[in-house]
């Protein structure tokens, strides 16, 4: 887990900051998510001032700062496969200096790596010789990185309270806010806060004595517009992008820990990890009987792995325990997280540990055809021929909405249309059309932007190995919509053919089991107990969100309805009375930011 800060003045209008004093600054703001301070790394020049804190990673084995003859160089998010892709372009390295070489490669030619280079990953490197610094980021810009501005200042972090330690205000921005309450993420290039933004794919940033410049390469339409393949080549690709990032990680990790919920996407994960001779512990959270558990189970039984069953993921069980979740995920995510996993967050434990790395089945839906937006929306069943972009746009825009807190105001629910509208013509820039606009919006802002946190609130380090440029090409080479599912069953048929025939439930019928009370004849089913303890599991959430807050967490929405703030901005405090059990973790998180930004 690494906080990286990187500033400088602008003009002669900002006075200069002393690293130093940031760096104390900086390990004053995050002190309430961590035991000791964290180990740092500073560095400052006429051009710009950086610092970085670690807290180590358990089971990885390179340093996240090197430093040869003529570089130093650190990375913010590691570049898991930048070995691999080296060694097919020819460089020559040694594990002291990768970092440094990746570096100098990708300032030479950065188009060349970039294309090949996996998702999540920024570096900064220094010229010892010229004091210039340069920022590079993944070509999905994926890496969760924040960039602030105003007349006086220019900065770049991770952590939007980072900005805290330069002095910077963070001002919440309402309409990005409302959005956010209703999608779960910020779309776009938002951040929910004033003058700050996310930084934009493949973007270099060269920062000098004399100013800054940035540039860009724009490898993402390669990934999206894939050489013609046929429906099995796609189907390899996809299958062997896993093995060879996987394959490339051994020189990285001792013993990585992998999660197996028992769905496709995992599964796949670790059947691959089980076809590269891996050694790794396999994970699954979740109640014993419950529905992961029960799958990823028989899953570890027929392959004959042992399997460590976690039963964490319970919010607090009083209101101050969760007033503390809330307040540090807002000190940590600064709300880039969704709303409901606020409350959950350090539940029970005092403070950020290291954790081992983790590997992980996210973002399986870069190839999966996902329902994410409706029952309704399926035009894969009608014909892509059938949809204009107008009406895909329009299909997601209404099922988007449909989540949109009921007491919202009308004047953020103007924008909120708008907002989704402009967030999916973003595949026009990629003269994208048809379903692949549709698996564009997923990329670029389900991957993008929503998967971005989920990678960032973590203190462990995670390695997703769907997310690779062969995978993004794989998925969008594939026309093929008649299984939403087809990617990860074949690398489970190819790569662990036992695991094929053990089912997996998709949410929708587990749901409508349980609220028929109906059973089929399944084995593997879970059967979910419902009953009046909020404990009691939900469909495969592990508790019930909405009793939760009709008994512990009512005293906080009490006191929002008392005190008023930045929330009835967003919000018609008379309908939040009535109709807050319609989304009371949106209205508890903003409630509770301005008082957390107040405190840092």
């Amino acid at each position: 887990m690494r906080i990286f800060l990187l500033w400088r003045s602008i003009g002669d209008k900002g006075a200069a900051l002393a690293a130093e004093d940031v760096t104390a600054k900086l390990q004053k703001v995050f002190a309430p998510l961590f035991g000791t301070p964290l180990m740092q790394t500073v560095h400052q020049n006429p051009g710009m001032a950086l610092v970085l804190l670690e807290l180590p990673v358990q089971r990885w084995k390179p340093p996240f700062v090197q430093e040869d003859e003529h570089t130093c160089a650190l990375a913010v998010d590691y570049p898991i496969n930048g070995r691999t892709v080296l060694a097919a372009n020819g460089v020559s390295f040694s594990e002291d200096n990768f970092l440094p070489a990746l570096c100098h490669r990708l300032q030479t030619e950065p188009r060349t790596l970039l294309k090949d280079l996996a998702p999540p990953f920024s570096l900064v490197w220094t010229s010892k010789q010229t004091g210039e610094t340069y920022v590079q980021n993944d070509g999905l810009g994926q890496s969760q990185l924040f960039e602030f501005q105003d007349e006086h200042l220019w900065a770049l972090s991770n952590k939007i309270t980072a900005f805290k330690a330069l002095g910077v205000s963070l001002v919440p921005e309402p309409e990005q806010w409302a959005v956010w309450a209703t999608v779960g993420w910020f779309p776009l290039e938002m951040s929910g806060y004033k003058n700050i933004r996310f930084l934009a794919p493949a973007t270099r940033l060269r920062l000098t004595a004399e100013g800054l410049s940035r540039t860009s390469h724009d490898v993402l339409s390669d990934w999206v517009h894939p050489q013609k393949m046929t429906p099995t080549d796609c189907l390899e690709l996809a299958r062997c992008s896993l093995l060879n990032l996987i394959e490339g990680c051994e020189s990285l990790w001792m013993k990585p820990s992998a999660g197996l919920s028992g769905g496709w996407d995992s599964r796949a994960v670790v059947a691959s990890l089980r076809k590269v001779s891996v050694d790794f512990s396999a994970r699954v959270r979740g109640l014993p009987g419950s529905h992961d558990v029960v799958i990823a189970t028989e899953l570890a039984r027929i392959a004959g792995m042992r399997l460590k069953v976690q039963a964490g993921g319970l919010p607090p069980e009083a209101a101050n325990s969760c007033r503390r979740s809330i307040e540090l995920a807002l000190l940590w995510q600064s709300g880039h997280l969704n709303g409901y996993r606020h409350k959950t967050f350090l539940a029970h434990q005092p403070c950020l540990e290291p954790r081992p790395v983790s590997v992980t089945g996210q973002h399986g839906e870069i190839g999966r055809r996902e329902r994410m937006f409706s029952d309704e929306y399926q035009p894969e069943k009608i014909g892509d021929a059938q949809f204009s972009n107008q009406q895909h746009e329009d299909c997601i825009v209404g099922a988007l909405i449909k989540d949109m807190p009921p007491f919202t105001r009308p004047r953020m629910q103007e924008r909120l249309g708008a907002t989704i509208r402009q967030a999916v013509r973003q595949a026009d820039r990629y003269d994208l059309a048809g379903l692949a606009r549709v698996d564009f919006f997923g990329l670029y802002e389900f991957t993008r932007r929503k998967g971005s946190a989920v990678h960032a609130y973590q203190s462990r380090l995670l390695i997703a190995p769907f997310l690779n440029p062969d995978y993004i090409r794989a998925a969008f080479g594939y026309l093929d919509r008649s299984d939403t599912n087809v990617f990860p069953r074949h690398i489970i048929q190819i790569n662990a053919p036992e695991w094929a025939g053990v089912p997996y439930y998709e949410d929708r019928e587990q749901q409508q089991t349980e609220s028929t009370g109906a059973s089929p004849n399944r084995p593997l089913e879970a059967r979910v107990a419902t009953g009046a303890n909020w404990k009691q599991p939900l469909g495969r959430r592990q508790y019930d969100g909405s009793r939760y807050w009709q008994t512990v967490g009512k005293p906080l929405l009490d006191e929002a309805f008392a005190h008023g703030g930045l929330w009835t901005e967003i919000f018609d405090p008379d309908l939040a009375k009535q109709h807050w059990p319609a989304s009371p973790d949106a209205l508890a998180v903003i409630y509770m930011l301005p008082h957390v930004l107040e405190g840092i």
